[in-house]
């Protein structure tokens, strides 16, 4: 199932429900509504996107667009992208060490720090052989 994600640059309003904290026994739910421009996100997660809003406070909110906590997502200006939930991932062994490579709306990632790098490493071309 696809996830719409807002691209950087509209702006929009975004809607989130979470639990009332002020008092911690309550079943109560409070809506949250923040409105900004979007921005890329600190996060290397493609369904993350960061809102910056001007408040002096919070000038700038990360949200996950997969995340339950958001109830909608109102665009004013701009569009989304629809990225695929489709995620698969495998644990390859390597010189004694054990990194993880995963496959998220297509893009693959690795743990090892020739990936950071170059953004390819050999643990991402054998799962690739796998396939």
């Amino acid at each position: 199932m696809p996830v719409e994600v807002p691209n950087i640059g509209s702006r929009v309003r975004v809607t989130t429900r979470d639990k009332e904290y002020y008092v911690y026994a309550t079943k109560e739910w409070r809506d949250t509504t923040m409105e900004g421009i979007v921005e890329k996100s600190v996060f290397k997660d493609p369904f993350y996107f960061a809102l910056r809003t001007g408040n002096d406070f919070y000038p700038v909110s990360e949200f996950n667009a997969k995340s339950e906590r958001i109830v909608k997502i109102e665009y004013i200006t701009g569009s989304s992208t629809q990225i695929s939930t489709e995620t698969k991932a495998w644990k390859i062994q390597s010189k004694g060490k054990v990194y993880l490579v995963t496959r998220i709306a297509g893009k693959f990632n690795c743990s090892c720090k020739g990936f950071e790098f170059r953004r390819d490493c050999k643990h991402v071309g054998a799962v690739g052989k796998r396939k």
